[in-house]
């Protein structure tokens, strides 16, 4: 890919300061501003935040954050009688007004972002404030792709690349393909592709060595880790793309073919050992 064009920093132009912070019980921040082109990221990691911009109120739990735009005036507390640690990052730059004023969830990803940026603020190193820019940078690129670009359809393209002897095999395979993230049985399928339920099921069992539900949870399973992989988007809008309405059994599903939940899958950063 040939790129030929002049970097200029514009989400994040400067990081003006960061620090990990901790609050004591019933320890408020007062109502303050800053100036207009000085914007303010809290992630919380610990504790929950009940966070005031302008006339909003905004509940911020861990493992999400929030962005206040310059000028606007904010206050922010824990929960009564508990504590919170909360990433504080101030920085300069122009951003879309849809990311600031609502709380945002972070994926795994960035939530490594985050806690490399707060080793870079304990740290004085080289190249120390370029590293920082550019992390939060990313993790503003992440959150933004979460607000404005849509679920795939089809995130996937199909896993079973192979020809089976019988027709009716590889245009069922090829059925599951195209319609896995919806409500599909083997009765519709069989339909689909001319024979009966229980003929289908012979014919899949025999060339595959699989039957039909396993066939579609591999498939399901197959695109939610492509996305939990290469996507910013949460787990739960995961498991409704592929074809989950219910989270749990989604969980169920996914460790029980892969060995891992969907966090751990999405944690690991590799390919983990399929099994059943």
């Amino acid at each position: 890919m040939d790129l030929n064009f002049n970097f200029r920093k514009s989400l994040v132009k400067r990081v003006t300061g960061i620090a990990h912070k901790g609050k004591k019980l019933d320890s408020p921040t007062s109502c303050h501003r800053h100036p207009a082109y000085g914007h303010e990221m809290i992630y919380v990691d610990y504790g929950k935040v009940y966070l005031r911009i302008d006339d909003s109120s905004i509940l911020v739990k861990p493992g999400e954050c929030v962005l206040i735009p310059g000028g606007a005036m904010h206050s922010f507390s824990g929960e009564k009688g508990t504590y919170f640690d909360y990433l504080n990052i101030m920085f300069r730059g122009r951003l879309p007004d849809t990311i600031f004023r609502r709380s945002l969830p972070v994926n795994s990803h960035c939530h490594r972002l985050m806690e490399r940026l707060k080793q870079e603020s304990i740290q004085d190193i080289p190249h120390r404030d370029e590293l920082i820019a550019a992390n939060l940078t990313i993790i503003i690129v992440h959150l933004l792709r979460e607000l404005t670009v849509a679920m795939p359809s089809r995130p996937t393209n199909p896993i079973y690349n192979q020809r089976y002897h019988s027709e009716i095999v590889n245009k069922a395979l090829s059925a599951i393909s195209n319609s896995y993230s919806h409500p599909i049985n083997l009765k519709q399928l069989g339909k689909a592709v001319g024979v009966s339920k229980s003929h289908l099921h012979f014919l899949l069992k025999k060339e595959t060595g699989k039957n039909f539900s396993l066939l579609l949870q591999e498939h399901r399973v197959a695109a939610a880790k492509h996305l939990l992989f290469d996507s910013a988007f949460p787990i739960q809008k995961i498991a409704n793309a592929v074809g989950y309405s219910a989270l749990p059994f989604f969980f169920k599903i996914f460790k029980r073919i892969t060995g891992m939940t969907p966090k751990e899958y999405s944690q690991s950063l590799g390919e983990p050992a399929e099994k059943m």
